[in-house]
């Protein structure tokens, strides 16, 4: 229409009497109307159609967002027991404190039937549903597989094909312990932080993390807890939290508050600069 409109005011400079139509005005009623002016109108109505399905669009993006990061949400309050069992001769205590953004920790204290008691603290790669909904496969797995008095390397293994089995994309990294009355821990590792015992880290040997690869081995450590001997279990979420300088916690201060309270030092990696999930899991021998 505004072509048009221009070029009947090109033939008007022309003299080209018979294209005059173009830009005579259309009478509606007592408003006299231009071609250019019905394109404007058109234009806006076709520009308040295409506002209007991108807004629709844009909401129901959000709304699905909202519901899945709600779910995701959910399933991560799951991924934590709600209370801890008491174990005989032990004081085990566990602090999480969530990132902004759902991510995949989680942790276990579990009895088994011979008596043992196992402690799992583990970490799935990725953020979002898809994280909680491994996590929460991961701790099924586990809860069927306590039952069956596997030592922490038969257990990882076992977990290992479950997970590969289920086909789910990422990995998890896991430390597995299996403590006894007499205070003796049989540990093994998939990928995860090591320990720490009485503000020593333990040299544990590391498999790769669970769900990358079959026929994976995981070798067993074994140490004997002291009276007053404490074993602090954390995610990466204490090492690599940052500061507004781009400063990571790191190791050196991790291993220097490895002595105080699970909520001590989960507290201490948060006011530092949380970036992700901070689960801090310690057992003392009383």
């Amino acid at each position: 229409m505004g072509v048009l409109f221009d070029l009947g005011l090109l033939a008007s400079d022309f003299g080209w009497k018979r294209f005059d139509f173009l830009t005579d005005p259309i009478q509606i009623g007592a408003f006299p109307v231009q071609i250019s002016d019905a394109g404007s109108v058109v234009f806006l109505v076709a520009i308040g159609f295409v506002m209007l399905f991108r807004f629709t669009r844009v909401s129901r993006e959000q709304a699905r967002t909202a519901a899945e990061l709600g779910a995701a949400r959910e399933i991560q309050q799951r991924l934590v027991p709600a209370g801890l069992p008491e174990l005989a001769g032990f004081h085990v205590e566990a602090a999480y404190l969530p990132a902004q953004e759902v991510g995949g920790d989680f942790y276990q204290v579990l009895q088994q039937p011979d008596g043992f008691a196992l402690i799992v603290v583990g970490d799935v790669s990725g953020k979002g549903l898809k994280a909680a909904m491994t996590g929460a496969l991961a701790i099924g797995a586990l809860r069927t597989l306590a039952a069956e008095n596997l030592t922490p390397g038969a257990l990882m293994e076992r977990l290992n094909r479950q997970m590969l089995a289920a086909q789910e994309s990422g990995f998890i990294t896991c430390l597995c312990l299996r403590v006894s009355h007499e205070g003796v821990v049989t540990m093994a590792n998939a990928g995860h932080l090591s320990p720490y015992r009485s503000g020593v880290e333990i040299e544990v040997d590391s498999g790769l993390p669970l769900g990358l690869a079959a026929d994976v081995a995981y070798g067993e450590t074994v140490i004997e807890l002291a009276i007053g001997d404490r074993l602090t279990l954390l995610s990466d979420g204490v090492v690599e939290a940052m500061n507004a300088k781009h400063e990571l916690f790191g190791f050196e201060r991790t291993r220097e508050i490895s002595t105080q309270s699970a909520h001590a030092i989960a507290a201490a990696a948060q006011a530092f600069g949380q970036e992700d999930d901070i689960t801090v899991l310690t057992l003392a021998r009383q």
